[in-house]
């Protein structure tokens, strides 16, 4: 609590200086330093690291909109991108298996190699890997490096997202007048609202949650089912308390930024759910791994491969580790087959009509509900627990 009152207090005095005090020109100049100093807060050795990708991108920026072997420098900027982020994503997770597997061998030098991971690095590269696709598509306006910098490491977002888009992003910046009590209202409405999410709702049920899920076979069958529906609305509110947080954070500063959540334990398939679950980050996965490798003159087979592919990708995104891998086979089966019964439902018009009927939608949500949510168990146990839990119930 001392932490969220000293952060309080530095948001409230920012938000001060940038309205009140700053000419409007070096608002943005001033919303970057602040980016740097929360992130120096956090992990300062972060900083260097970022600062030299920023220029990195934005310099070649300028070569690939000259036109000059645009195309080799996409290329070679998206495998130094996309390999930084795997390198510190997944080393660690490589490293301990390499010294697991020389464990087996007592002639081998145990050596473990730690590996620093730069805060934000999920989000900040994505943010990066998005503005030079876009540069080379002709679809980014031209900014100043502040105004790019400022994109990049926005503070309310660079941590846990949304991954806003830079056109948009820019596009306010280029547009900011002077404050609107609306917003500023909004924005204090929406950080309540997160907290509540995060710090009333989400740390109390997780702590209600977890000892019956590490027990189950001392609770009553319908207390362990119960605590698997609870899961998923605890990581819901966990998630997007972090997302209403930010979001609120950032109208304080007069930007829009982009919803993550939209009522996805509402939807009546799989595949709505992924559309209004992690917005952003679903969205960017979509557009710049799934329409680029399988979404263009797609066969049904490579659309198969393709949605597969794609929800292993966005899990393992979350993390490196089994869990993640399972949760994305999971989903990624779970949306080959919805697929698969939209060519049904074509090639069988009374199917379709059947589907599309009202008094189907409760069964539908019911039915969706019930698969996500078995599914969040990855999120909270080992894959022994979870064979405990489902032991239990079944």
């Amino acid at each position: 609590m001392e932490n969220l009152f000293k952060y309080f207090f530095f948001l409230g005095s920012s938000v001060i200086v940038y309205w009140f005090l700053l000419p409007s020109q070096w608002r943005s100049l001033f919303l970057f330093a602040i980016s740097l100093i929360f992130m120096a807060f956090l992990n300062l050795q972060s900083i260097p690291y970022f600062l030299l990708h920023i220029g990195l991108v934005y310099g070649v920026s300028f070569y690939i909109e000259k036109g000059r072997r645009k195309r080799l420098l996409l290329i070679l900027t998206l495998i130094w991108l996309v390999g930084n982020l795997c390198f510190f994503k997944y080393s660690e997770l490589f490293s301990r298996a390499i010294v697991e597997f020389g464990s087996a061998f007592p002639w081998t030098l145990r050596v473990e190699f730690p590996t620093l991971l730069p805060l934000g690095i999920s989000y900040i590269m994505f943010r990066l890997i998005h503005y030079i696709v876009e540069v080379y598509r002709k679809k980014a306006s031209r900014s100043s490096f502040i105004d790019f910098g400022l994109y990049v490491l926005f503070f309310p977002t660079f941590l846990a997202g949304p991954v806003e888009r830079f056109q948009r992003f820019h596009s306010q910046t280029m547009e900011m007048k002077g404050p609107d009590l609306s917003s500023i209202n909004w924005g204090l409405f929406r950080i309540l609202s997160g907290i509540a999410k995060k710090f009333v709702l989400a740390d109390n049920l997780i702590q209600w949650i977890i000892p019956v899920l590490h027990s189950p076979e001392s609770h009553p069958r319908f207390l362990v089912l119960l605590c698997i529906y609870g899961t998923a609305i605890q990581v819901y509110l966990d998630f997007s308390g972090y997302t209403d947080m930010a979001l609120g954070v950032a109208r304080l500063f007069g930007y829009r930024i982009m919803e993550n959540f939209n009522r996805p334990f509402f939807q009546r398939n799989i595949a709505m759910f992924w559309r209004n679950w992690h917005i952003s980050v679903y969205s960017w996965i979509r557009d710049y791994f799934f329409f680029p490798f399988f979404g263009y003159r797609p066969s049904n087979l490579k659309i198969y491969f393709g949605i597969f592919a794609t929800m292993i990708v966005f899990m393992l995104w979350h993390k490196g580790n089994l869990n993640f891998l399972l949760l994305g086979i999971y989903h990624g089966l779970g949306l080959v087959v919805w697929q698969f019964f939209q060519e049904v439902k074509r090639k069988y018009p009374p199917i379709r009509k059947w589907s599309l009927r009202s008094y189907f939608n409760p069964v539908a949500i019911f039915f969706t509900f019930n698969f996500v949510s078995f599914s969040f168990l990855f999120f909270r146990l080992d894959l022994t627990q979870i064979y405990a839990v489902l032991d239990r119930i079944f």
